[in-house]
């Protein structure tokens, strides 16, 4: 007699674009998930994306989505600027929630997201896949008290010119649309909160942007960890990748790079330095599949796992006040005002 079959997540996707096709592989991957429905107001994106992953249903309109009662969470990938509609409209459904980065666009809209899931009880993780990665995960084991963090981010000048991310009405912020994963990820290598931001940077490459592109800063942990944080669109770097970290303690050393694939570990007392390669062959692929699994995980089991809605609020936070830093001229404190939970 065959067993039962196990439960699994019945999830809708909302959103079919670059990032939403890396969820909906995720989610067509992972033993505790169905996906039963992609959403895109393209309707010709989401046939095609529903199709490839072997999705049998799709639609324009993400409300109707959300009230689907064969539908227990939602993966939204839309444009920054619609996440806190979608996600409260979620909220207010019941439905568990799993939002791209950033969580919103502005500090209020991140907080409103809060409130709405705090008062439905349901689970909301943000997208902050680099978490999820083994090889990040390898280096937080390995130096669980860093001294000096580094955060190495550089976009390749040609190929980000453009695009809606360069819109801040849309993204948030040419800078603030990918630094909130460095500044998570210097969170969650130090275990700490940043308490003083001092930065250099502004509008500094892309022809015509107003916003800032680039940025230098240093970030102080209430831990006394410290940090180095370089992120922009200078050019791409051919020794680190776009994506490197590095964590430093006492006589141990953690350098993640290659878009967070590659892990060299050195300690003082080993002779020789421990190499890791994840086997994810797509560098945007990196921490996706097991992020999404996570998610399906936590919606049958009813926890709340982080990354969480207030880890989204406060790389929004940290992010800001960096352009506030750069603006002013001046080092700034973090404010952190507490949860609403």
């Amino acid at each position: 007699m065959n067993a039962a079959r196990p439960p699994r997540a019945r999830l809708a996707l909302i959103g079919c674009g670059f990032q939403g096709a890396y969820h909906a592989r995720g989610a067509s991957r992972s033993p505790n998930a169905d996906l039963v429905v992609c959403c895109d107001r393209n309707i010709e994106r989401a046939i095609s994306l529903s199709r490839a992953n072997g999705v049998g249903e799709w639609s324009p309109d993400w409300r109707s989505v959300v009230g689907r009662p064969d539908v227990d969470g939602v993966v939204i990938a839309t444009t920054t600027h619609t996440h806190a509609e979608i996600a409260i409209g979620a909220a207010e459904a019941g439905k568990h929630i799993l939002v791209e980065k950033p969580m919103a666009t502005s500090v209020d809209d991140c907080r409103r997201i809060e409130e709405a899931v705090a008062g439905t009880g349901v689970m909301l993780m943000v997208g902050f896949k680099f978490r999820f990665a083994p090889a990040i995960q390898r280096a937080r084991r390995a130096v669980p008290d860093p001294i000096v963090l580094t955060a190495h981010t550089l976009y390749d000048l040609q190929q980000e010119t453009a695009g809606w991310v360069n819109d801040r009405y849309l993204s948030g912020g040419r800078l603030m649309s990918s630094l909130v994963h460095s500044v998570d990820m210097l969170r969650f290598l130090s275990r700490s909160e940043p308490v003083r931001v001092g930065a250099e940077g502004g509008a500094l490459a892309i022809e015509g942007l107003s916003d800032p592109d680039n940025t230098v800063a240093t970030v102080l942990f209430d831990n006394g960890t410290v940090a180095s944080l370089v992120h922009g669109t200078a050019g791409k770097s051919g020794l680190l990748s776009v994506w490197s970290f590095q964590s430093a303690g006492r006589g141990t050393n953690a350098t993640v790079f290659d878009h967070g694939r590659r892990l060299v570990l050195r300690d003082n007392s080993a002779s020789e330095p421990v190499h890791f390669i994840d086997d994810v062959e797509d560098p945007f692929a990196v921490g996706m599949d097991r992020l999404v699994d996570r998610f399906a995980r936590a919606v049958l089991d009813g926890d709340h796992p982080s990354p969480g809605p207030r880890d989204g609020t406060i790389s929004v936070v940290v992010s800001r006040v960096i352009e506030r830093a750069m603006l002013t001229g001046q080092t700034q404190q973090v404010e952190l005002s507490e949860s609403p939970v």
